[in-house]
């Protein structure tokens, strides 16, 4: 549970105790590659904490799959209006390589929230940071070229781009396929 803990930390100071409150509810899972953990239109009960391997969330409409994030090790997953809601999630979450994944039940961790102060906390930190990283790419699609697009996802996910299919980064980016092999090719020449 090495990744997990360092993130964790890294986002906030979680006192010992909290943190081992944490680890007693987390149950591993191994995922292999290309398996729904959430599915869209299904409310989803857990939260997923990612020790080894990569998932990206899908937004799906009309038989069309749009990349919407990647999380990696030591990050956390879920579908966000059930986590949020208790709703069906808009979104799917797929592994893209073999996982190690450890799940804790919403209700549990939200159990956790009210007990231990850190732990909301770390929560509260990890969510106003993804959330100020996703106006950035909002923002980014409307005003940056592709190039620079490319430029700020690999600053974003250092290592990410060899671990996973390059169609998965083009539509994150909003950009073509060929335009992606374009921009990496000028890049390396």
């Amino acid at each position: 549970m090495e990744n997990i803990i360092r993130k964790i930390k890294e986002y906030y100071p979680v006192s010992d105790e909290a943190l081992q409150a944490l680890i007693c509810e987390l149950r591993p899972t191994h995922y292999p590659k290309n398996r729904r953990i959430v599915e869209s239109g299904v409310t989803d009960h857990n939260v997923y904490f990612i020790e080894q391997g990569v998932t990206r969330s899908i937004f799906h409409k009309d038989d069309i799959d749009t990349t919407t994030w990647f999380s990696q090790e030591g990050d956390i997953t879920f579908g966000m209006y059930s986590l949020y809601h208790n709703k069906p999630s808009v979104e799917s979450v797929e592994t893209l390589t073999d996982c190690v994944i450890y799940t804790i039940p919403i209700d549990k961790l939200n159990e956790l929230y009210e007990k231990y102060i850190d732990i909301a906390n770390w929560g509260r930190i990890v969510h106003q940071d993804v959330n100020c990283l996703l106006s950035h790419i909002f923002v980014e699609r409307l005003q940056l070229s592709p190039r620079e697009r490319y430029d700020c996802f690999l600053q974003r996910f250092p290592g990410l781009l060899n671990r996973i299919k390059l169609k998965y980064v083009a539509e994150f980016l909003g950009i073509s396929i060929y335009t992606l092999s374009r921009i990496r090719s000028s890049k390396i020449g």
